[in-house]
């Protein structure tokens, strides 16, 4: 449960960290073990597992033939990287997008998330959210190495663009026998005080040095509450322009439980060494119980104290946006509980063959995604029309990181309104419910893949040349579905807020200038529940929300790769033909003697795209390489974004449209990289990129303002509505710097104390420029932007203490304000003004963790994990920076456990 006790979780803290330096200090005299794992070893149990793991991870790195980032399992285990986009993200040039504070989408080289594809040995796989892969329902205990691939070679999928996250799941052959081993880790988040659990275990064994079996299975929980005030939309005004005001201020109070969960199986079967076949099954499920409280005052609905409305001119012309006083604002409430599940099960078949110098590997795969979005309790409350009724609110926006309001009492008249007695309790307010309803539905995939490569080491022009060429079918059909009830309430006799409140107070740490308390689950979802059993509660139509797209892709390849004394030589070039076809309903009004309606609209289109590609890899020295790389990608819009109809949420208030005819966004890049491989420890590299775009894919954001989805008494006309379009040409450009090294050979070459060999350090820098060209709309001129999810600047700097089986390791991340949508403009008196928010940003983000682990002896290892120990908010503004709509914090947290392995 989420308690108020933070005492508790401080002792618990103190204790772990008293116990681990106690057990660091009396083995700080012993010498380092001896280290017998082989550098193709993907899982590391050296005395120095950071150290070991980053070495067989560079040996990987240099032997590649294109350009990779390389993660070993006991790397991903060393920090608080409970998913692998947490995983990843230590990597150079990966920068990631955050939910609730936890790692979710992953930006390779500052470009958009939909850039980066996701691969299962060498497999790709769809995502549940569909091209923008999430990667935080994936827990890093399923993975035994992750290579994240920069260079898109012909064997990629062509919407790679940005590089690929392969996966290389465990196997039994990777180990000598049975082995045993796991996690287990319990924890507290500050803010809320909740409870966290991290845990997995993996069994694997081989039998009669033919059939190896693999299982493994991984819980983790989190429980917290959230700091939360979004002040948005603004309000655009033709009186002063430069002027923002906001229409609304909101305060929405979450409760969460967030648990992902897994579960996969693998078995080998070796018919000799040159034959083996094998079958899989991964399976992931993410779950969110998401308990939102929201209190939103319109400020839009208020007055000034002579009853000049909030938007007319002459409370525009006498008022600061930023702080000021609004009579007899209305005051809304929800109520949202969520139940949001996210699960994905890929099922694999494939084989692995030799005859001499030909070899073929075969892969036949399905599967079933759902990403779904069910709402157990919905409920709107709204305060009455009378102004007398409803609060006045004194806003003072002005520090942007704590937009706060305080609540007073209106009395007087219409045209002389009185501020009357603060009051600090929302519940003595006037706002009665007016529905309640749940919703039940996602969106779902199925994925039917096969594919097959062939490679045949020969010779061209006197060179030896391995040559590579391959196939690939797959078919995705992605729908989306759901019902949903409403019960409609006036009068007197609606239920207050107090009907559903339960004993808790507020668990967040903001100064919100008033008191609440949260609503009891249990109560709140009953009542719903027994508004549809007993028919009171009506069944809406959602054949709006209903659609379908499915895409056929059919692709071949052939490439290349000819050796010569200074390195090779990749080249290639890969085909695809893509069928694309979409249904949905769609309003249409009446016309002809025909009814207005709901009618189902087909679209169907279908596209061929080359993507040749060259790769040089030049061995300037030993130790010294140079790569240079040309590639073509094309990324393609959504699935979801290439439907024939409009979509609405009414619990978070959105209105999406699809454009089924969105053109695919295609890409020219050049890669320039310098790799120094100093020592078995140290490693520097500097990259240069470039890509050249044409047909930018840019998410729009703008106020609906329309009332055509108006139905129940809802009106949807102000819900934030968001779609997908092209955008006119650009580039992305940077520099990528890396470096890892530890002291371990300067001490020993220096005579140096052996205690001064433990310390490490591993920093990267990604530093990127762009620009997309945006065509004039709605009189507005054109402009340019920076790409979408694209941030000037990403660093990671790592700090490590590793000896004597203790490991240290202090890591920070930081990444500069990015672009999340575009929205409209408009022309005022000569200058360009946005209509509502403008185009929408997510502020500059950083996270500071901190991970301690002790080696008890070769089975048994100790930690203790702090995660987001700076708390920094996370934060949205509209247009600039100083027009905030959003800011979150989500506290810190802790846990400490035991690993095994026997």
């Amino acid at each position: 449960m989420l308690i108020r006790n933070k005492a508790a979780l401080l002792r618990r803290v103190s204790a772990l960290s008293l116990a681990l330096v106690a057990v660091g200090a009396a083995v700080a005299g012993a010498a380092r073990a001896d280290d017998n794992t082989s550098v193709s070893d993907v899982v590391v149990t050296a005395r120095r597992p950071l150290a070991e793991s980053q070495a067989a991870a560079l040996q990987i790195q240099k032997n590649s033939d294109s350009l990779v980032s390389v993660l070993s399992a006991d790397a991903v285990g060393a920090l608080p990287d409970q998913n692998i986009a947490f995983a990843v993200g230590r990597l150079p040039g990966v920068g990631v997008e955050r939910d609730q504070g936890q790692a979710r989408y992953i930006n390779l080289r500052g470009a958009p998330v939909y850039w980066t594809t996701l691969s299962f040995d060498g497999l790709s796989v769809v995502s549940p959210e569909g091209r923008a892969t999430r990667f935080d329902n994936i827990p890093s205990a399923i993975a035994s190495q992750i290579t994240v691939e920069k260079a898109i070679v012909p064997s990629m999928p062509g919407d790679t663009v940005a590089g690929n996250v392969d996966i290389r799941t465990r196997r039994a052959f990777d180990y000598k026998g049975q082995r045993i081993s796991g996690k287990l880790g319990v924890g507290k988040v500050d803010l809320g005080n909740g409870d966290e659990l991290d845990s997995n275990l993996v069994y694997s064994n081989v039998f009669g040095d033919k059939l190896g079996v693999v299982a493994q299975a991984s819980y983790y929980s989190r429980e917290m509450a959230t700091d939360n005030w979004e002040t948005d939309p603004y309000l655009s005004n033709t009186v002063d322009p430069n002027k923002h005001f906001a229409r609304e201020h909101e305060n929405k109070h979450y409760r969460l439980t967030r648990e992902n969960m897994s579960a996969s199986i693998r078995l080998d079967y070796k018919f000799d060494d040159n034959n083996s076949i094998f079958a899989s099954t991964i399976n992931t499920y993410y779950h969110d119980d998401e308990l939102r409280d929201n209190f939103l005052l319109r400020l839009d609905q208020g007055t000034d104290a002579a009853g000049n409305g909030y938007t007319s001119a002459a409370y525009i012309n006498a008022n600061d946006p930023t702080f000021g006083t609004v009579y007899g604002a209305r005051l809304n409430a929800r109520i949202d509980y969520r139940d949001t599940k996210e699960a994905m099960s890929t099922n694999t078949v494939g084989g692995e063959h030799r005859w001499n110098k030909l070899s073929a590997s075969w892969r036949l795969n399905y599967t079933y995604t759902q990403d779904g979005r069910d709402t157990p309790v919905t409920m709107a409350f709204q305060s009455p029309s009378s102004f007398l009724a409803r609060p006045t609110v004194e806003y003072d926006f002005r520090n942007g990181d704590v937009n706060t309001v305080r609540l007073f009492s209106t009395a007087g008249t219409t045209g002389a309104r009185v501020k009357g007695a603060q009051v600090t309790n929302i519940e003595d307010f006037q706002f009665p419910l007016t529905s309640a309803g749940m919703l039940k539905g996602g969106d779902y995939t199925n994925a039917y893949t096969a594919k097959a490569d062939f490679d045949y080491e020969g010779e061209l022009a006197g060179h030896a040349t391995k040559f590579e060429f391959g196939g690939l079918w797959t078919d995705r059909t992605k729908k989306s579905r759901e019902s949903s009830f409403t019960r409609a309430y006036s009068g007197s006799g609606a239920p207050a807020w107090g009907q559903f409140a339960s004993n808790i107070g507020y668990l967040g740490s903001q100064n919100l200038n008033y008191a609440f308390r949260y609503t009891n689950k249990d109560y709140t979802t009953n009542f719903v529940d027994e508004l549809v059993r007993s028919g009171l509660a009506t069944k809406n139509d959602t054949t709006a929300n209903y659609w379908r797209v499915g895409e056929t892709i059919t692709a071949g390849y052939a490439m290349a790769t000819t050796r010569f004394d200074w390195g090779n030589l990749v080249y290639g070039v890969r085909v695809e033909h893509i069928e694309n076809d979409g249904q949905a309903y769609v309003g249409f009004p009446a016309a002809g003697g025909v009814a207005a309606g709901q009618r189902l609209v087909k679209v169907k289109s279908d596209d061929t795209l080359y993507y040749p590609s060259a790769h040089l890899n030049w061995n300037l020295r030993e130790d010294l390489k140079l790569r240079v790389g040309v590639t073509t990608s094309a990324s393609r819009a959504d699935f979801d974004d290439l439907r024939p109809n409009f979509t609405f949420s009414d619990s978070n208030q959105t209105v999406s449209g699809g454009n089924p005819n969105a053109k695919p966004e295609r890409q020219v890049g050049l890669d320039t990289y310098l790799e120094w491989y100093a020592d078995r420890e140290t490693f520097v590299s500097a990259g240069l990129f470039y890509k050249d775009l044409k047909d930018v894919l840019v998410q729009t954001s703008r106020t609906f303002g329309d009332t055509s989805l108006n139905s129940g008494g809802v009106d949807r006309s102000g819900y934030a509505y968001s779609s997908i379009d092209n955008a006119g040409e650009g580039h992305i450009q940077g520099l990528e710097v890396f470096f890892t090294g530890t002291a371990e050979s300067y001490v020993e070459a220096h005579g140096l104390p052996s205690w001064l060999g433990g310390f490490g350090t591993r920093l990267s820098g990604t530093w990127t420029s762009s620009k997309v060209t945006l065509p004039s709309v709605g009189g507005a001129p054109a402009r340019t932007i920076s790409v979408l999810g694209t941030s000037d600047a990403v660093y990671n700097v790592q700090a490590i203490y590793e000896k004597y089986g203790l490991t240290v390791r202090v890591a920070y991340q930081y990444r500069t304000p990015w672009g999340q949508s575009v929205g409209a403009y408009r022309v005022v008196n000569g200058g360009v003004y946005p209509t509502d928010n403008g185009d929408i940003y997510w502020d500059s983000d950083e996270e500071l963790d901190v991970s301690l682990r002790y080696q008890v002896n070769k089975n048994i290892e100790v930690f203790l994990d702090g995660s987001n120990l700076t708390n920094q908010g996370a934060r949205r503004y509209g247009d600039q920076k100083r027009y905030p709509i959003e800011y979150e914090k989500f506290g810190p947290r802790y846990v400490g456990g035991v690993r095994f392995n026997f």
